[in-house]
Parts: structure tokens; sequence; C-alpha cells
């Protein structure tokens, strides 16, 4: 644990030293999680308490997705230390990441960079394997009985029948509220930036939740920028931050133990001052942090 801190303090420090010389009304925190997790707050505030006051607070975001409400927590958070928050995303920035990133003033990709839908999934079992349903899925079963079969589902009450038989009503509705949870909150922090009237808003919130034909689809930054988000792709920006990538896709998740009974890192925070590693195990106990700081 001592030893993936030091390390990653070594190639972080340079870097964030380099961006913060860019502007002095700059501050710069680095975020990395297999899962974001709401555990994951008081561990941030931490860090926040200890940026120096900045107007711009430039977030490195490395995810590949994880609670939706632990997403807008996050992103509003970030927002209460800064007036003004970008997003850095050079490569994986999925799902709830690529939720929580709708409430940046920009967003820096690369030509690696990959943002996926935000749909939400309903999750069980069919036999012996599990299964995940998207909101999707549901909401194209129409277009699908239309485009496949040429049936025209003219009696709605019909098609509600049918999946009623395979879906336990109560779950279904769960599964609604859901959608209508994921609306909110990308409204939200649509809203937060003042960047895009309510027309744009639902243009963007429609699309990334249902224009998508794989809740895995790997979006690009030029994508989004195409449906109007604040995006840049920044090719000096991406080259200094690159050494991060690197160290998280060879450290950061469970897959890169050398030893299945090894503890590992699922989650890193990064600041000027302060390093933070969250460390599980197999024995199924809570997950602790592992903290280096120093200034640099």
């Amino acid at each position: 644990m001592h030893d993936y801190n030091q390390k990653l303090q070594q190639i972080a420090n340079p870097i964030i030293e380099t961006l913060n010389q860019q502007s002095p009304e700059q501050a710069t925190l680095i975020i990395a999680a297999s899962h974001l997790e709401m555990d994951l707050l008081p561990e941030l505030y931490s860090h926040l308490n200890r940026l120096k006051s900045a107007d711009t607070l430039n977030v490195l975001l490395y995810t590949r997705g994880g609670d939706i409400n632990a997403a807008r927590r996050i992103a509003l958070l970030l927002h209460e230390f800064c007036h003004n928050l970008n997003i850095i995303a050079p490569y994986h920035c999925q799902s709830s990441g690529t939720l929580l990133a709708l409430g940046a003033k920009t967003i820096y990709y690369s030509p690696l960079s990959i943002f996926t839908a935000i749909d939400p999934h309903l999750h069980g079992n069919q036999g012996d394997q599990s299964a995940a349903l998207s909101s999707a899925d549901i909401k194209l079963f129409n277009n699908m009985s239309q485009d496949w079969f040429n049936t025209e589902l003219s009696d709605k009450s019909n098609m509600l029948a049918m999946l009623c038989d395979h879906i336990f009503p109560p779950t279904l509705t769960s599964f609604y509220r859901s959608v209508l949870e994921v609306k909110e909150i990308a409204k939200e922090l649509l809203t937060h930036t003042g960047q895009h009237c309510e027309i744009t808003q639902n243009r963007i919130i429609d699309t990334l939740m249902f224009s998508f034909h794989s809740h895995d689809y790997a979006v690009t930054g030029k994508q989004l920028f195409e449906l109007g988000l604040p995006c840049e792709n920044n090719h000096q920006l991406n080259k200094t931050v690159w050494p991060l990538v690197e160290y998280f896709n060879q450290n950061l998740g469970g897959g890169n133990r050398s030893d299945l009974e090894q503890a590992w890192c699922n989650s890193t925070i990064v600041s000027s001052t302060k390093v933070s590693s969250r460390w599980k195990d197999m024995k199924g106990l809570n997950p602790s942090w592992s903290v280096n700081t120093g200034c640099l």
C-alpha cells in the first residue's frame, strides 16, 4: 500500500505542478475508481479542504462507472469548492463517470477517451447466469416488434401485459423510477453549468440514455461535442497526464493482482498535498484507506 502511494505520488506531483502553473487560480485533483461509491465522499472532502482556494478546479477522472447517486454527490461536492469545474477524461470515463462529467464547464478528452450511455440497468438471474436489462431494452420493445416482425402493437395494454408476464410489475415500476432518477440527476448537473437551454438539455439526456445500441458502446469525446457538450481535445494536456493513465491501467482494480489472495486498490484520490488509496481484501472486511501526506 505504501509503495503504491509513494510511486503514484512521484508520478502525480510533477503533473499536478505543471497543471497548476498554467494559472494561479487553478487547482488540480485526481480521482480514479474502479467503482464510484458514496464511501469516497469523506476522503474526497478531506482533500478538497486541503486545497488552496481556486476559481477553477481541474479533476482528472478515471473510472469504469459506479453508483449514479455517488456520481451526483461527487459532482455537487466538487462544485462547492470552485466556480468552474473542468473534467479531464483521457481514457475510461464510463457510465456514472459520463454522468458526473455532465457537470463540467469543459470536458477535456483524448483520442482514446471512452464515454458510454447513462441508462440504468436491472440486474437479475436467468437460470445459472446473471443478466442485466437496460432501460432502452424496454423502451425500444415496440420499435423492435415493428422493425423485425412488422407487428404494430396498437393496443398498448397488450404490450404492457406481455412485459408484466416476464417482469414483476413492482420491479418494472422501480425500473421506471430509476430512469426518472437518472434523467433528473443529468438535468441537475447540466443546469449547474448554466450552458444549455432546456431543449438542448433534453436532447443530450435522451441521446445518452436511449440512442446507443448497447450500454458499452464506446462514445468518443468528439461525439459528445457534436451532441452539444463543452468538449475539447487538448493534445498537450493529454501528453502531460498520460503517465497517470498508464499507472492506473497497471495497478487499479482487482484484475491487476498477481495473486487472488492479495488486497487490491479500487479507488485513489490525489491532490497537491495528499495521496489516498482505498484497499479491499478477500476477507470481506470494510475497505481501508492508506494515506500519504506532504507538500509538493
